[in-house]
């Protein structure tokens, strides 16, 4: 999906790939990124691996992207906390670590 956005007399445009983790998307992916000033990497909290590989995104993202891309890690499926299996802590841990 593509939205551009007028803030301040300077137009953003949002491009917004959801790939759900699957490898066939991971090849194009860098032609994208490599001119991105942000990006979004979410991570399922009900799944383990998902956070496991939420890892090998941000560390391609860093050997890829522009050098100041600005990097946000966000946890879907936060209405089923009883099936977490990344502990929130978990979460903002390895944000602070890689900050």
């Amino acid at each position: 999906m593509s939205k551009s956005l007028t803030v301040d007399n300077s137009t953003i445009k949002f491009q917004i790939w959801d790939t759900a983790g699957q490898e066939r998307y991971r090849s194009l992916l860098p032609m994208y990124y490599r001119n991105a000033a942000a990006a979004i990497v979410v991570y399922d909290i009900t799944n383990e691996g998902s956070f496991t590989v939420l890892q090998d995104w941000i560390a391609e993202l860093h050997r890829l992207g522009p050098p100041n891309i600005v990097l946000a890690i966000a946890g879907n499926k936060c209405d089923l906390e009883d099936k977490r299996e990344i502990p929130a802590e978990q979460g903002q841990t390895y944000i602070c670590i890689r900050s």
